[in-house]
């Protein structure tokens, strides 16, 4: 339960956001480079960022997979992959990072994602003249921006044009294999006691209508909304999908709670699936490798070549 409780808040805050901002990005002379965050501040850089500080796994993912594993010098403790990540520098928990341990990094750029106290982080950094770039994707086009973003100020352009490029390929043909085929109710649940489903406005949401699904929880109102058995009775969804918050969990105990109810057309006809949370719930690179896990799911028809679909 501990461990569930911590997972949501970590989950809301991921997508916590206010009015998004144009992500535009200039240079007036050769001698420098302005980045405008999703808050609409400017940034300027006499030189590209050479320590950067990662305040969410899902930057740190992001800059990884741009190849500045060496740039980067510290990350929270919950930023574990890729698996080089957990050797870097600690600088604290997803919602409480250590400003002074931070400091003593001696970082030119920290990164991080819009919290809701992200106003007194971004004060309390700058008082020790620390740059701080905040991230608010709010749709998956967003994370390829900030992908962008992060590529031009650390002159890894060329890096981040492939890497979108190769993500967009992947989510364009996700798409084109579902296009116009039946669209089954999918139910995506995180725990069982309680039992927490993702709604309309999450990542999650629109993975599973990317992925040729239709959310039974859609009509909520909430991101991430506590939700009751009979509830999902009266939705019948087709497609059932656990959320695994350790990877490679099997979850039996939450697949045998399930089994239970076979009065739901997904238990009944034995289409429970799992897929690992930070694949679907971490704004990142990894959150196509999500899609696709969703699209095979509830279209294994379609998706029959699995090999073809891990990368």
């Amino acid at each position: 339960m501990r461990y569930l409780i911590l997972f949501l808040v970590i989950l809301v805050s991921l997508e916590t956001s206010c009015t998004s901002q144009p992500r535009a990005l200039k240079a007036d002379n050769p001698d420098s480079i302005i980045g405008i965050d999703d808050l609409g501040r400017e940034l300027r850089f006499s030189h590209p960022p050479q320590r950067i500080v990662s305040l969410d796994p899902s930057i740190t993912e992001m800059l990884f997979a741009l190849g500045l594993s060496k740039e980067v010098v510290g990350v929270t403790e919950y930023c574990d992959y890729p698996e080089e990540a957990k050797c870097k520098s600690k600088v604290g928990g997803y919602l409480n990072p250590n400003i002074e341990v931070i400091a003593l990094l001696e970082p030119d750029l920290v990164v991080t994602t819009l919290k809701t106290d992200t106003p007194k982080l971004i004060e309390r950094l700058e008082n020790f003249r620390i740059k701080v770039l905040v991230l608010d994707p709010e749709r998956i086009e967003d994370i390829f921006e900030n992908i962008y973003l992060l590529g031009r100020l650390t002159y890894r352009e060329e890096k981040a044009k492939q890497l979108v490029g190769a993500l967009k390929e992947r989510l364009y043909e996700v798409e084109r294999r579902v296009g116009g085929i039946y669209r089954p109710g999918v139910f995506l649940g995180i725990g069982a006691e309680p039992l927490i489903t993702a709604g309309l406005g999450s990542f999650a949401n629109d993975l599973i209508e990317k992925a040729g699904g239709r959310n039974v929880a859609s009509h909520s109102n909430t991101r991430y909304e506590r939700y009751g058995i009979e509830e999902v009775l009266l939705a019948d969804p087709e497609v059932i999908i656990i959320c695994s918050m350790v990877p490679n969990d099997p979850c039996t105990a939450q697949k045998t709670w399930w089994n239970r109810w076979k009065d739901i057309s997904a238990v009944r006809n034995g289409r429970i699936y799992v897929v690992e949370a930070n694949l679907i719930t971490r704004p990142g690179p990894r959150l196509i490798d999500g899609l696709v896990e969703i699209a095979k799911a509830i279209h294994p028809e379609v998706f029959l070549e699995r090999e073809e679909w891990s990368h």
